[in-house]
């Protein structure tokens, strides 16, 4: 192999390879990626965008899917791991365990779909979001790969059924009493197995990147899990936003959506995503903005109405939801990771919903309360009343957006596509270098 002599001031001699062993290396790196939720698929492609697209192979199901093959990347289409059951803006963990109750089973298979993909795109790196299958798939292979997830514990979970039996005796009828009963049950039924699979999960994965602040700053940090197996993998790589500050300003859209602003006194967001059980919210916001005819609402979201309110834009899924965050007073969510992670690094206050019973949302919403940025209101107390109370509240108290500014500062900070790639070709320079 050609080798370049240099000599330093002091008249040392060093070696160093010169770029022939570059330039027959050939990344292919692999994205599978959750598609429950549409911020898995905008942290994933914020990494793959930095890669060259013959580097790149994505792959996931569904409505992600759909996203993914508009992008131009090669896709792959993969099946989901774990499919959520709720209704009326409630996460129900019992009948997602019901539902997904064949999984000890299909696991392998699922483990053998992602091991033929990683053979016959000859895979050098892999990239899991939240998923297990292609974790243990890589590990089998021998590839590197890196998880990619804002939640490392689950143990969370599986306190709700415990509370909802209580909760439901003194408040409930016997039916929903029962139906919580048996909730608890295969909770905890469920839970040594569930909590094994995850040790495993992580264990197998050679690094995790979680998409977030460091410590005291993280929004995940009470899912996180506090083993050093786990902390000693853990790479906190900062925000991975699916935009640019330079891609948002320069939008068209962005000029619309500014424009919209200048009748109106202030301007929401209501970032709703397309579970159906959301519908409550959805409604909910419509008659808001029925009350508050002096500010602007923008929905995203695939919900209909037949209400026709000139302060009301319902405006659908969105491929870059930042371009209507940015310019807004408040933003109306749930407590999705990545959604929230996008609106902090923007520097806008949120009022949150977490779906009920989804531990994740319900701790994040938490943790936002916590670091001041954001406000919280549950289904149980969701009415027109409480949203309206809650909005007044927050356009008149500064220190949401000060703490906001604050912590959008350091976001800013963070290169996080940038360094997830440069990691990414490490791992994968290592198993084609010799």
């Amino acid at each position: 192999m050609k080798e370049q002599i240099i000599k330093d001031e002091s008249n040392t001699t060093h070696f160093s390879f010169s770029d022939v062993l570059p330039k027959r290396l050939k990344h292919r790196v692999y994205f599978s990626i959750n598609g429950e939720g549409y911020g898995h698929s905008s942290r994933a492609l914020a990494i793959a965008r930095q890669l060259h697209p013959e580097e790149v192979v994505l792959a996931s199901y569904g409505y992600v899917l759909k996203r993914l093959e508009k992008t131009g990347y090669s896709t792959v289409e993969i099946s989901p791991e774990i499919s959520f059951v709720g209704k009326d803006g409630n996460f129900d963990i019992g009948l997602t365990i019901l539902k997904n109750s064949s999984w000890p089973v299909s696991i392998n298979q699922l483990i053998n779909e992602e091991k033929k993909i990683m053979q016959n795109y000859g895979i050098t790196c892999v990239v899991a979001d939240s998923r297990s299958a292609p974790v243990f798939a890589a590990h089998k292979l021998g590839i590197p790969c890196i998880l990619l997830t804002n939640q490392t514990t689950f143990a969370p979970f599986f306190d709700v059924g415990i509370n909802d039996l209580e909760e439901s005796l003194i408040e409930k009828s016997f039916k929903d009493w029962l139906r919580a009963g048996t909730k608890a049950v295969l909770t905890n039924a469920a839970e040594p197995f569930v909590l094994k699979v995850v040790k495993d999960w992580l264990q197998a994965a050679d690094e995790i990147f979680i998409p977030d602040l460091p410590p005291p700053y993280s929004l995940c940090l009470p899912l996180l899990y506090h083993e050093n197996f786990v902390k000693k993998k853990q790479r906190f790589i900062g925000p991975l936003l699916p935009w640019s500050w330079k891609s948002l300003t320069e939008s068209q859209e962005n000029n619309y959506a500014h424009s919209t602003c200048h009748n109106y006194k202030k301007k929401i967001v209501c970032a709703l995503g397309g579970h159906k059980y959301r519908k409550p919210l959805f409604d909910a916001v419509l008659l808001l903005a029925k009350k508050m005819t002096d500010v602007l609402f923008v929905v995203l979201s695939d919900f209909k109405s037949d209400l026709n309110l000139p302060n009301v834009h319902l405006i659908g899924f969105v491929e870059n939801p930042g371009i209507y965050y940015l310019n807004s007073d408040l933003v109306i969510t749930q407590a999705g990771h990545s959604t929230a992670m996008e609106i902090m690094t923007l520097g806008i206050p949120m009022l949150v919903v977490p779906d009920s019973g989804q531990v994740e949302q319900e701790s994040n919403a938490k943790r936002l309360c916590e670091l001041g940025i954001a406000s919280m209101l549950s289904y149980r107390d969701l009415s027109v009343e409480a949203l309206y109370s809650q909005v007044r509240y927050m356009f008149n108290e500064d220190s949401f957006l000060q703490e906001t500014k604050n912590l959008s500062k350091i976001a800013r900070g963070y290169l996080a596509q940038e360094e997830s790639a440069r990691i990414i070709r490490d791992y994968s320079t290592r198993i084609q270098a010799y």
